[in-house]
């Protein structure tokens, strides 16, 4: 697992990385997965690229399934920060929250185009988050 921060915001690297391997050996196996931190403006373009929206989003997940690359997860911490405040948690909490979101994206799990899963994948999540949080936090 690859994890690079593009931006100046300090990041818990080594949380991040626990909590992802966790969920990603657990949901998937044994895969390489690239996570990138970078900024509104990067995000904003790729939302825009891949998904016909406007504007910058917190997380995008890309699943290839390649040997050498299962997925990408772009994730935008100025955007994770602002939701952390609309929630109304800290920041650690929802960039976790976000990080084993997109271990379930990686894992097949949708709530976009298959809205049968998604009270399943948010149960799924909400319980990883606890148990990340009871055991690391």
């Amino acid at each position: 697992m690859r994890i690079t921060n593009r931006t100046t915001r300090s990041l818990p690297i080594e949380r991040i990385r626990r909590t992802l391997e966790k969920i990603v050996e657990k949901e998937i196996g044994d895969v390489a997965i690239d996570l990138l931190f970078v900024g509104e403006r990067t995000i904003g373009k790729l939302n825009e690229a891949f998904r016909n929206t406007v504007g910058p989003t917190d997380v995008l997940t890309f699943v290839y399934k390649d040997e050498d690359l299962y997925g990408e997860v772009f994730l935008c911490p100025t955007v994770i920060a602002k939701n952390a405040q609309r929630f109304g948690c800290n920041f650690e909490e929802e960039l976790l929250r976000v990080v084993i979101h997109a271990a379930l994206h990686l894992a097949g799990y949708d709530h976009e185009f298959d809205v049968s899963q998604s009270k399943i994948m948010f149960q799924k999540q909400e319980a990883y988050l606890k148990e990340v949080e009871r055991h690391d936090g």
